[in-house]
């Protein structure tokens, strides 16, 4: 009786130290991993190279950009403008992206196929995350997750990524659907 009763007081300690978005995970068995999160890029921190200053990227120009993880229907569909990621609390974790414009950098929002890029999200840090890589704009496009660390190495799978407009800082806002399935026994 002691040592069940020890058990769920460290089954529930864990519970309670996980972040948000592992409680929404969907998962039928532990192979198979599904969620969904809210990402807003913070425009104050991307950052392009080789672009003239006061002028729009183009097809070729690098960038490198950053946001916040939130949990699903954090970020509204529609008036995500007023959406301010820097004065919201409760986010999860990081975003990271890295890569190049395929279009002028003024119709992002009009083309699927916008950028090429990679995308690292941290739940809360390097210790749990999930690599994808891909084409990405306006719409929904769908990209390979590569893999991961933490409780998702050895998984992989695909992003669906939906471009639900732009917020307050004037970054992009996203709805981001991560399907896992176990590929390798990494431990």
């Amino acid at each position: 009786m002691k040592l069940n009763l020890i058990a769920l007081l460290v089954a529930g300690t864990l519970a309670a130290t996980l972040q948000p978005a592992f409680a929404q995970m969907n998962s039928n068995s532990p192979e198979r991993i599904e969620f969904t999160v809210d990402v807003a890029e913070d425009m104050n921190l991307f950052a392009e190279s080789h672009v003239p200053t006061g002028t729009e990227p183009l097809r070729g120009s690098f960038f490198i950009t950053e946001g916040k993880i939130f949990t699903a229907g954090t970020i509204p569909s529609t008036n995500g403008e007023q959406f301010d990621p820097n004065s919201i609390t409760g986010s999860i974790g990081t975003w990271f992206c890295k890569g190049t414009f395929l279009v002028r950098g003024s119709v992002f929002d009009k083309s699927k196929l916008a950028v090429m890029s990679d995308q690292m999200y941290l739940f809360p840090n390097d210790q749990q995350s999930i690599a994808t890589t891909g084409t990405e704009g306006a719409g929904v496009t769908v990209r390979p997750v590569i893999g991961g660390t933490g409780q998702y190495a050895g998984y992989t799978g695909e992003q669906r990524q939906e471009f639900l407009g732009f917020n307050k800082t004037g970054g992009v806002n996203l709805r981001v659907t991560i399907k896992l399935r176990k590929t390798t026994n990494f431990r």
